[in-house]
């Protein structure tokens, strides 16, 4: 039996509960003595709390409204928990010095802490609207890219890109087909999604038959999809069930030629497929003179994209950390966390997602399209 995952979570737990008993004991501070208010706050309080947790023990079990009001109660406290556990804590810090260097009456560090927590409630409920409309509202990143490649009849080329659409009880149906009208604007020739198109469990989208708004999806050349980790988190059986149900062509550690023009290889996902066929496996059957696109979910080792000559490489997984300072720490961990980049002849670009996991948030990133404009010669 593996125990990694239940270490991880009870480890999580923990940490979690812990900033909410911070942020529960800093927010009474603000309270009137009136037992009734103090009552009904912690009982508010502790919805919030339990929200997340119910909504995961519980996404087997319960009706999906009560799921989509249970999940979104509760990742969009983990966010605003965050930031208010971060601003608590440093003004905490800052109160701590003023004290050290200038004696307070009580009347003034009552003040002090109302105003605190008043300003921090306010400030955190400004910053979740706005991450929560960046989320909302994702933006068309357009970009035009030279392959010194013949491609058959194909001069020019548009291809619509994207990742971790995270479909679920938070992106549900709804949220779904505003993608889909979306992507269609954009008039795309091949649509490529480098995976994670499933969030946590797959019976909200058999529930809401979200197979047939994915076969909405047009593009002369069709819509082909890598495998993300989450997949694989939710059961890879289950999820390779429902993307049999769409139009998409699912290439696992696969190789496929469009019109004897186009390459596409899409790989496993390495976090969950250790023993997933090297690049080089790969490529036994391909033809360097014709364009090669790579869809791998996540971008790692990305030296073996330019070694093996391949031409376009897309991924996600990172969602440029989706809320700050999570981004500072994805930074850290991956050679590129997001963006455009070009070494040799590969271009490589890492998106932010259309999508998201956990609190309905983007702060320090924005939820996006990606259309390359590909001129080949």
């Amino acid at each position: 039996m593996n125990h990694s995952p239940f270490l991880f979570f009870t480890f999580a737990f923990f940490i979690h509960t812990l900033i909410n008993i911070y942020v529960f004991i800093k927010s009474r501070q603000a309270l009137p003595k009136s037992k009734k208010i103090r009552i009904l706050f912690s009982t508010v309080y502790l919805i919030f709390f339990s929200a997340f947790i119910l909504a995961m023990l519980g996404r087997n079990i319960f009706p999906l409204l009560i799921q989509k009001i249970l999940y979104f109660t509760g990742t969009l406290w983990l966010g605003m928990m965050l930031y208010l556990f971060m601003f608590f804590l440093v003004t905490d810090v800052l109160f701590i010095i003023i004290r050290i260097f200038h004696r307070m009456s009580s009347e003034i560090k009552h003040r002090y802490r109302k105003i605190q927590i008043l300003s921090g409630y306010f400030l955190v409920i400004c910053l979740s609207v706005y991450g929560n409309y960046q989320f909302k509202h994702p933006k068309v990143v357009e970009l035009k890219i030279n392959i010194a490649k013949e491609a058959g009849d194909y001069k020019h080329l548009k291809i619509v890109g994207m990742s971790d659409l995270h479909l679920g009880v938070a992106i549900d149906k709804k949220q779904l087909e505003k993608y889909v009208k979306l992507i269609n604007q954009q008039n795309p020739d091949l649509i490529i999604i480098a995976g994670d198109l499933i969030d946590n469990n797959v019976l909200p989208l058999e529930k809401e038959n979200m197979w047939e708004t994915i076969n909405k999806l047009k593009s002369p050349l069709g819509t082909f999809y890598c495998l993300g980790n989450h997949e694989y988190m939710i059961g890879i059986e289950d999820g390779m069930n429902f993307l049999r149900k769409t139009d998409m062509n699912i290439l696992i550690d696969t190789l496929v030629v469009i019109n004897e023009s186009i390459q596409i290889i899409g790989r496993d996902d390495i976090q969950r497929n250790h023993n997933r066929k090297s690049l080089n496996e790969l490529l036994i059957d391909v033809n360097p003179n014709l364009p090669i696109l790579l869809l791998d979910h996540e971008p790692y080792h990305l030296y073996e994209a330019e070694e093996n000559g391949i031409d376009l490489q897309f991924s996600g997984h990172t969602h440029k950390g989706q809320m700050f300072p999570v981004n500072l720490l994805v930074n850290k961990m991956y050679e590129i966390s997001y963006g455009y980049a070009q070494r040799g002849n590969t271009n490589y670009y890492i998106t932010s997602g259309l999508g998201l996991w956990g609190p309905p948030l983007r702060i320090g990133s924005k939820s996006e399209l990606v259309v390359f404009n590909i001129e080949f010669e």
